[in-house]
């Protein structure tokens, strides 16, 4: 009986060190409109499969975009790398140079990434000088 539990241990943390931590996106959503420049807060579930992500598995925040006939997502830019996957959340500040765009997505990185609906952002605001 002994070693059927411990077999039976070693089968839970083996199915759980086999999970790809690729949490859902929860923020932003299809209706989001962001701007460029600007800060805002990406949110994921910290759960994959019905098991929390444990400390110690970090993540990266890309952005992207999604043109019509292209399996391309166009993750030119880094907008977070070293965070803690399991906090559920992560500022990050646009480029002030990004186009306007009704295609843009985020791509939350932990083993395996994770895409956001696609969203809008806007061109930053010109500055006016007087």
């Amino acid at each position: 009986m002994k070693t059927f539990i411990t077999l039976l241990l070693l089968l839970i943390v083996t199915v759980v060190n086999a999970i790809v931590w690729n949490p859902e996106i929860t923020v932003p959503k299809a209706t989001s409109k962001w701007r460029a420049g600007e800060t805002y807060t990406v949110k994921w579930k910290t759960t994959v499969l019905g098991e929390d992500i444990p400390d110690g598995v970090n993540g990266t925040i890309k952005l992207g975009y999604l043109e019509e006939g292209s399996i391309n997502e166009h993750l030119y830019w880094d907008l977070a790398t070293a965070f803690p996957l399991n906090s559920g959340a992560q500022t990050v500040t646009l480029p002030s140079d990004l186009e306007t765009k009704t295609s843009y997505i985020i791509v939350v990185m932990g083993d395996s990434g994770n895409a956001s609906p696609k969203f809008t952002i806007k061109a930053a605001r010109p500055l006016i000088t007087q």
